[in-house]
Parts: structure tokens; C-alpha cells; sequence
């Protein structure tokens, strides 16, 4: 059975963001991890299993039409923050399906994002990264506690936490950005307008 989604998107204080991807574009990281999210916030707006997204953020600049910014209450830890932000709104709305992906995915295809949504086959289940180690959507259904465990390993940590994985490609979905490498290979699949703006490049 299909559920509508409240999609938490967290996005840390982006003057901290990324210090692995060194890249050789104008500019500081900072407008091009603001774009990454901001794709990929656009993608989600636009999926039929997604009722709202929340950006989960200290930051200003993420006032979305069809978002909804909640304040990040984790102390500099992404699992507290999503822990937070999820019982917020299961405050609000007790049976609704909460959902959390990284705000790192400038490739991001609503059909992916759907299609993952739209799984369902257990109580809790995620999408791993590109690399198999690292986790980009944690979903769990109605009435049931997200249990994040994101950062490094975290595909190993959802799996044993009961989470089930989810196997079909889903290619956008599972391109998060952390290295120049990752970004080529972004690049490859096609970015969004912010991200192509960000790079000074042409939309793909």
C-alpha cells in the first residue's frame, strides 16, 4: 500500500558543508551545495508520494513554495536533527508516513524518488548510495519511528536496524555528491537548473 510522505530534507550549515569536494568552480561551495539541495528539493516537490518536503535547517534561503522550513534541533548530529524533526511532525500528524533524504542530489529524477516511496514492502527501508555504503532515502511507514542512522556505513547500520533495502536502480537517487568524482558522474546522469547555473554550465 502506497502512502503520501512528509520529506525531510536536511541540509547542515553550509559554510561546514562538503569539505571533501574541492572543485575547481567560481565561487566558495557554499552556492553549489545550496544548489544541489535546492534540485533536489524541486525534484520531491514535484512527486505524487510526497505531501510536504521539510528542509530540516539552521540556514535561511530554503523558503521553497511547497516547503516548510523546521528548525535543526541535533547539535551538529544529523541523526538527532532528523529524530527531532520527525516527531515534529508526527505532533502534527500522527499517521503520516515520514520519509528523509540527503539534500545532496543535483541528478535527483522524481521518478526515482516516487518509486522508492512508493516500495512499502516493510515497515522501514532505504535507498544506498551509489557506493553501497552510505544511505540517500530512509523511509518508514505510518505510525512507525524513522530511526535514522546516517554518515559513514550507514546502509550496513539501517540494514541491521531492521530496514529493508531497496534494490531497483533508481540511478538519481542514489548519486549524492561528496567528491569531484561524484559530481562528474552527476554531471553524466544530467543536474538541475540550480546546480548547471552554480557550475556556469548549460542545464544537461
Amino acid at each position: 500500500m502506497s502512502h503520501s510522505f512528509a520529506l525531510l530534507v536536511p541540509v547542515k550549515t553550509l559554510a561546514l558543508a562538503k569539505s571533501r569536494l574541492a572543485i575547481s568552480v567560481p565561487g566558495d561551495r557554499e552556492p553549489l551545495m545550496r544548489a544541489f539541495a535546492l534540485d533536489a528539493i524541486a525534484a520531491a516537490l514535484h512527486s505524487p508520494a510526497v505531501a510536504e518536503v521539510l528542509v530540516v535547517t539552521d540556514d535561511p534561503g530554503f523558503e521553497v513554495d511547497g516547503t516548510r522550513r523546521l528548525p535543526d534541533e541535533g547539535e551538529g548530529d544529523l541523526n538527532r536533527a532528523l529524530h527531532h524533526a520527525a516527531l515534529r511532525v508526527r505532533l502534527d500528524a500522527p499517521d503520516t508516513a515520514v520519509a528523509a533524504m540527503c539534500a545532496d542530489l543535483p541528478s535527483l529524477r522524481t521518478d526515482d524518488l516516487t518509486d522508492a516511496l512508493a516500495v512499502g514492502m516493510t515497515p522501514r527501508w532505504f535507498v544506498a548510495d551509489a557506493a553501497g555504503t552510505g544511505t540517500t532515502l530512509l523511509a518508514a511507514a505510518p505510525g512507525i519511528d524513522l530511526d535514522p542512522h546516517f554518515g559513514v556505513g550507514s546502509a550496513h547500520r539501517h540494514e541491521e536496524s531492521g530496514a529493508a533495502p531497496v534494490r531497483a536502480p533508481l540511478a538519481s537517487l542514489r548519486r549524492d555528491v561528496d567528491t569531484e568524482d561524484d559530481l562528474a558522474a552527476a554531471r553524466d546522469l544530467g543536474v538541475g537548473k540550480h546546480t548547471s547555473a552554480a557550475l556556469g554550465a548549460p542545464r544537461a
